[in-house]
């Protein structure tokens, strides 16, 4: 079984400069392929609606000293990417009917079936109450994101690396699924996949 890894998603800020323009860049042929999948909530959130996404950064587009606030024209939306060429993966989450602040929780599986990462994030519709909260299973503060606002969508964005990783050391190829939660809830509100080949 690989290691399961909890982190918190402060590497986020790497990509805060370009994410409103990604969105409305992306959010169109994301939501129209429906690359990921797409879930309705129960239990506590019986309203709530979620689609997943991904889109990779490849290291070509990065090669040339492109300045980071360009960073977004390098996103490639897809379901198949090449552990050749891309260095992250970013996971979108496109959420309907929700509201205030919540934990969602990702857990990220391999082509083998076991969990990669299990990975928490703290999110907001609005402005946070405080910019921190504590997250249980996580040492410490961890920073809400603010998810962003377009098209009747709230989006939140998971940045998942793979160049010089576990998955390219071990090449991990195949079909890889993602289960999103939302809160304390034991089912996933929406799964999706993608495929990450030579």
């Amino acid at each position: 079984m690989h290691a399961v890894k909890k982190r918190h998603t402060a590497n986020l800020l790497l990509i805060g400069l370009f994410a409103s323009a990604a969105m409305l860049m992306l959010l169109p042929g994301l939501v129209q392929a429906g690359e990921g999948g797409s879930g309705h909530g129960t239990g506590h959130h019986p309203k709530v609606e979620a689609r997943l996404a991904t889109a990779g950064m490849d290291m070509n587009d990065l090669v040339g000293g492109r300045s980071s606030k360009n960073l977004w024209k390098t996103l490639k939306p897809g379901s198949a990417f090449s552990v050749s060429t891309v260095r992250d993966l970013f996971l979108y989450t496109y959420w309907r009917r929700l509201s205030g602040e919540h934990v969602m929780t990702l857990m990220i599986y391999g082509p083998d079936g076991q969990l990669y990462q299990q990975r928490l994030l703290p999110i907001s519709t609005g402005t946070p109450s405080s910019p921190t909260r504590s997250v249980p299973g996580i040492e410490g503060l961890v920073e809400v994101q603010q998810t962003i606002s377009f098209g009747g969508y709230d989006v939140s964005i998971i940045q998942l690396p793979v160049a010089g990783t576990w998955i390219t050391e071990h090449r991990l190829l195949g079909l890889w699924r993602v289960d999103v939660h939302l809160d304390d809830a034991s089912s996933p509100l929406v799964s999706g996949t993608f495929t990450l080949t030579e």
